[in-house]
């Protein structure tokens, strides 16, 4: 009988393939230094198999590719399950030592207080019933907690001032936003920075974009548009955003600013 390839593995496959060839291994070379077989090293190739990740992370391992190659396997095979975007993500931010943050519009999802994302997500979707809201208020609300500062993890976020300006559902729900901020920005491993308004410099147009690193593996960069977001560790990709952030807080206050810029944006309300 013929194999059938499974089309989601075909791409995959068709990478580890040429990481191989780019080596001069053949299947054999490659089998003895993963312990797996040569037959499925093989199948993988031709993506009549789908790998388990003993296989991905042997070969990670025998071509230093530094959980590149695991990172994309996982890619794939949430595809392949059907999971969301929100949970590619989801995973490496679990895995994460620092992770720098931009949006240029709003406030991160993560530090909005439930009266803030209950404003947005009415306005950005008209139609969604009081259940979706309470799911996406949910789903943020979990966010922050995953991103465990406490321990070793690092958050820096750069937000603008003129987003901390907008009374988004009116004063006191950017009262009890502010103060929720107030409160984040002396917590432990959280670095907030407010970038004023007036500025000559406009990185800020660079759209809203996150780093991620995670211990001595290749950074990744997720970038957000309307429906998801999309994830890479593509070294020029990486190295832009980085070069962005790096602008951005540059032209930033002072944390110790950037918290009175924050009081005195409340205080005036």
């Amino acid at each position: 009988m013929v194999d059938q390839k499974k089309p989601a593995w075909v791409s995959f496959g068709e990478h580890v393939k040429g990481l191989r060839r780019q080596r001069g291994w053949s299947l054999g070379q490659l089998a003895e230094m993963t312990n797996y077989s040569a037959t499925y090293h093989s199948k993988v190739e031709r993506a009549v198999r789908a790998p388990k990740q003993g296989i991905v992370d042997a070969m990670d391992t025998a071509f230093s590719t530094n959980g590149a190659l695991l990172r994309l396997w996982r890619d794939v095979e949430r595809l392949e399950s059907g999971s969301g975007w929100y949970e590619q993500s989801e995973e490496y931010e679990k895995e994460a030592d620092e992770i720098r943050f931009f949006h240029p519009f709003v406030i991160p999802g993560f530090f909005q207080t439930e009266g803030y994302a209950r404003i947005l997500i009415s306005h950005t979707v008209p139609m969604a019933n009081e259940a979706r809201i309470q799911r996406t208020i949910a789903a943020r609300q979990s966010w922050r907690e995953r991103l465990q500062t406490e321990g070793s993890l690092m958050l820096s976020v750069v937000i603008p001032e003129l987003v901390l300006t907008q009374r988004v559902g009116g004063s006191h729900v950017m009262r009890d936003q502010l103060e929720r901020l107030e409160k984040e920005a002396t917590a432990e491993g959280i670095t907030i920075q407010v970038l004023p308004m007036g500025l000559s410099d406009f990185t800020w147009t660079v759209g809203s974009f996150r780093l991620i690193y995670i211990n001595d593996r290749s950074p990744l960069v997720c970038s957000e548009y309307t429906t998801g977001e999309h994830i890479t560790d593509e070294a020029p990709q990486v190295r832009r955003l980085e070069v962005a952030y790096n602008k951005l807080q540059t032209w930033a206050l002072s944390p110790d600013d950037s918290l009175e810029k924050m009081t005195e944006i409340k205080e005036a309300l």
